[in-house]
C-alpha cells in the first residue's frame, strides 16, 4: 500500500486538522489504498550549535521519512503577500528549507510542497456550512442532522451563505500581520455563536470562538466535495499530491 508523509512543520494542531482534510480528500478522490501520515511540528529537529545548516537538519529527516514513505508533502501557511515577501528574505525561513529541499535532484519527485494559501484557515473555510455545524453540534438540538437543520433555519442559514466566500485563497491580509482568514474565521465563529444564542454574553462568545487548537476538530466537521474543493486551489493541489502517489 503506497504511504505519504504530510509535514506541517508550523503546528502540531495543523498537523491533525490537515491529516483529516488528506483522509476526506483520498475519499473523494477514491484513492482507497492510500496510507496518509501526518508529522507536526515536534517532529522538526532543532539545529545545534556548530552542527549542520537547518537545511541539512531539515533534508536529513526527510530521508529518513523516505526509508519507511513513498513520499513526503510539506505543508506551511503561505501568509499574504506581505509576510511571503518577508519570509524569502530569511535564509533560515521554512519556506526557503523547504523550497532548498523540493530542489534537490536526488529527492525528485519524492518531496512536494503544497503551501496552503493564505494560512490554513483558508482550508477550512471552503465548507462554512461544516464550520458552523462544530459549533451548533455542541448544543443537544442539532447534534443529530445538523448541517440539515442549519441549512432550514432562516437566519442562521442565510448567516452562513452570506459569509461563505466564493474563492477563500482572495481573503488576504492587506498589510504583514493585518486580517486575513484566521480573523475571517474567528469573526464568523462569533456571529455563528451570537446566532445559535442571541442573549450570549460577549465574554463567552471570546471563550467558546475559533481558536488555532480547534482547527483538527472542524476539519473533521467539514464535507469535501466538487463544490467545497473549488473553493480553494491550493487545496486542490494538495489532492493533486496525493493521486500521484496513489
Amino acid at each position: 500500500m503506497p504511504s505519504v508523509r504530510i509535514w506541517t512543520l508550523e503546528s502540531d494542531y495543523d498537523a491533525k486538522a490537515v491529516g483529516s482534510l488528506a483522509e476526506k480528500m483520498a475519499t473523494h478522490l477514491q484513492l482507497d489504498q492510500l496510507s496518509i501520515q501526518v508529522s507536526g511540528k515536534g517532529r522538526l529537529p532543532k539545529p545545534r550549535k556548530g552542527g549542520p545548516p537547518p537545511h541539512e537538519i531539515l533534508r536529513r529527516a526527510v530521508q529518513n521519512y523516505l526509508k519507511q514513505d513513498d513520499c513526503v508533502i510539506f505543508v506551511i501557511d503561505s501568509d499574504g503577500p506581505m509576510s511571503k515577501n518577508q519570509r524569502r528574505q530569511e535564509p533560515n525561513s521554512l519556506f526557503n528549507q523547504i523550497k532548498q529541499i523540493v530542489n534537490d535532484s536526488s529527492l525528485d519527485g519524492r518531496v512536494y510542497f503544497a503551501p496552503a494559501v493564505h494560512e490554513l484557515e483558508s482550508w477550512l473555510l471552503i465548507d462554512c456550512l461544516g464550520i458552523s455545524c462544530c459549533f451548533a453540534g455542541k448544543r443537544s438540538r442539532y447534534r443529530e442532522n445538523c448541517r440539515q437543520k442549519l441549512s432550514s433555519h432562516p437566519s442562521l442559514s442565510r448567516l452562513i451563505r452570506n459569509k461563505q466566500p466564493g474563492d477563500t485563497e482572495n481573503i488576504v491580509e492587506a498589510v504583514a500581520g493585518g486580517r486575513g482568514s484566521k480573523e475571517y474565521l474567528i469573526d464568523f465563529s462569533e456571529q455563528i455563536l451570537l446566532g445559535l444564542n442571541p442573549n450570549m454574553q460577549q465574554r463567552n462568545i471570546k471563550r467558546e470562538r475559533y481558536r488555532e487548537a480547534m482547527a483538527p476538530e472542524i476539519a473533521d466537521h467539514l464535507v469535501m466535495n466538487q463544490q467545497t474543493l473549488g473553493r480553494n486551489a491550493s487545496l486542490r493541489k494538495l489532492g493533486n499530491y496525493l493521486a500521484r502517489v496513489n
